[in-house]
């Protein structure tokens, strides 16, 4: 009797989630089955998995989640497991699903924890040959005010978003001429004028803590990467043009990418963005997981999904990934998929 193909598991979490599945299942012809789980049974995701489960309420703790983790895996036999929510407690974890026959691929905590602290992973990087846009960390309205005017100097226009964050949360570009009523109707999108800010500010009773530096006016580039224990094997840079991206093989973004890497030692996929300032690159963050946009990267020939767990999986070596077509413009389309309305499978109550 032939054995059944790997399994790989993807858990809620990412958005794109469901391209990852898909474009998984596609490029591997049945040489691995994909097992989906997400808090909604309704999600895109379960019904483009060979498998699919739904996890247990957000409520539940990280050790109770990590244990109906463990519980799949050794159900199901899980050989890989690529996990998204509670990404930090499963790191944690890694010994203990190593223990039950799962590789699961995640950054460790200590490598997540710096990524997700915008402030922290700048002062790492001070030194390196890693551009980094001008900053200040405020923390208070009197902060904001000073940093402001220090930063605004010698920049015509700033910027603020938090120090910890994801998908541009709290990210606005500030404007001491716009008119308070149009940025609350986002007639400039992303744009608040400065006086709404600093009243927000004041009148807040939530602590804080923010970064503030100037709005980089150039093109932004955001590098889907493809890498094995600090080896960078495959990057694809996408331009943004407006409405439209533009697929880069190469360059300074693709190669600062590839120095991070080496640094951190980092494996599996990822994604660094940068935004240029008189041409050049400077790095705004490194996030620890598949970009939004990684389906545009893939129309460079590369199935990200597909290789990174073909390769974790011992079924290919990493120089078998091809290299990626550059010159590519791409822009998104609108679609939907079928949904499941009867209840997936679920694992026993915690």
């Amino acid at each position: 009797m032939t054995p059944p193909s790997p399994l790989l598991w993807y858990n809620s979490g990412l958005s794109n989630t469901y391209d990852a599945v898909r474009l998984s299942r596609e490029a591997a012809g049945g040489t691995l089955r994909v097992l989906a789980s997400h808090t909604e049974p309704q999600a895109p995701v379960l019904a483009a998995a060979d498998l699919a489960l739904v996890e247990p309420a957000g409520t539940c703790s990280d050790a109770d989640y990590v244990e109906w983790c463990l519980g799949v895996c050794r159900r199901y036999e899980v050989q890989l497991f690529i996990p998204s929510r509670r990404a930090r407690a499963l790191a944690a974890a890694g010994a203990a699903f190593a223990a039950v026959g799962t590789r699961i691929q995640v950054f460790t905590p200590a490598t997540l924890a710096l990524f997700e602290h915008k402030d922290a992973l700048y002062r790492d990087l001070v030194g390196t040959p890693i551009p980094l846009p001008e900053y200040r960390v405020v923390d208070s309205l009197a902060a904001f005010d000073d940093a402001y005017a220090a930063l605004r100097t010698h920049h015509p226009r700033l910027c603020v978003k938090p120090t910890v964050g994801i998908y541009g949360a709290g990210f606005r570009i500030l404007s001491e001429t716009a008119d308070d009523y149009d940025t609350l109707l986002g007639v400039e999108p992303g744009v608040i004028s400065l006086h709404a800010y600093r009243c927000a500010l004041e009148r807040t009773r939530r602590r804080f803590e923010l970064l503030l530096m100037p709005f980089l006016p150039d093109t932004e580039r955001s590098v889907d990467c493809l890498a094995v224990n600090g080896r960078l094997v495959a990057a694809v840079a996408r331009a943004k043009k407006g409405r439209h991206q533009v697929l880069e093989t190469a360059g300074a973004a693709v190669d600062y990418a590839r120095l991070l890497t080496e640094r951190y030692g980092l494996d599996g996929i990822f994604n660094c963005q940068f935004k240029d300032q008189h041409a050049i690159p400077h790095l705004l963050e490194i996030n620890a997981r598949m970009s939004g946009g990684l389906l545009y990267a893939c129309q460079s020939g590369i199935n990200f999904p597909y290789w990174n767990a073909a390769i974790a999986l011992g079924l290919v070596e990493p120089s078998a990934v091809p290299p990626p077509t550059g010159g590519v413009a791409i822009a998104p389309v609108q679609g939907v998929v079928s949904v499941c309305t009867d209840q997936w499978p679920t694992e026993p109550a915690l």
